[in-house]
């Protein structure tokens, strides 16, 4: 029987659990594991970031990220059925202190001008619009994916408005697989880019 309940109820094979279980360990805190270390530097390698880190869960890696490009009273722009918005227990209220300019979208994505037309004025009166949190796949939008070349205009309208991106790459690979898009061309239109290993 296969569970369609949720993407997040994979199990390890035997292979993957004495490959757990044969890796070598050490400190993490004193950076003395050398698996993290190379799983770090892998993922980074695999996007053409400049560094990784490894956490637990994909929530925390996106909130770190959100956390890490804003500040109090900022606004974060994304799809309204958002993994990081709708999801994450207010995480961006919480450990951010940000507002969310939530867009419809069309089955989950959002297009440059739906960007575009949700950067708020510079007025007093409004949160700083500071960046784009783009999910792929789309996990509210059916599987829904963006191809590389929506994702250049999303981010040339993000640059033109000063604001920074993430992207919630938890199904990231499935993208790569149909689209037949490069991983390491994410990197430079991206700020943070959060993969989750546990689908």
């Amino acid at each position: 029987m296969i569970d369609f309940r949720s993407d997040t109820l994979t199990k390890p094979s035997k292979e993957m659990l004495e490959a757990m279980m044969s890796a070598k360990v050490g400190d993490d805190v004193f950076g003395e594991d050398p698996t993290v270390k190379e799983l770090e530097r892998k993922c980074a390698d695999i996007f053409g970031m400049d560094s990784g880190i490894f956490c637990p869960s994909g929530t925390m890696t996106n909130q770190i990220a959100l956390r890490t490009l804003t500040r109090p009273c900022e606004e974060i722009i994304c799809y309204e059925g958002s993994h990081v918005y709708k999801y994450e227990g207010g995480g961006i209220a919480a450990n951010s202190g940000c507002s969310v300019r939530l867009i419809a979208g069309d089955r989950g994505k959002i297009t440059a001008k739906e960007v575009a037309d949700s950067v708020n004025p510079e007025d007093a009166h409004y949160p700083i619009s500071s960046v784009v949190s783009l999910e792929n796949t789309v996990n509210k939008g059916g599987g829904s994916y963006y191809h590389l070349s929506e994702i250049e205009q999303i981010a040339k309208t993000a640059t033109n408005h000063g604001l920074k991106m993430h992207l919630d790459g938890a199904r990231i690979f499935n993208a790569l697989v149909e689209t037949g898009d490069r991983a390491q061309a994410y990197g430079p239109y991206f700020d943070t880019i959060s993969v989750c290993l546990s689908k």
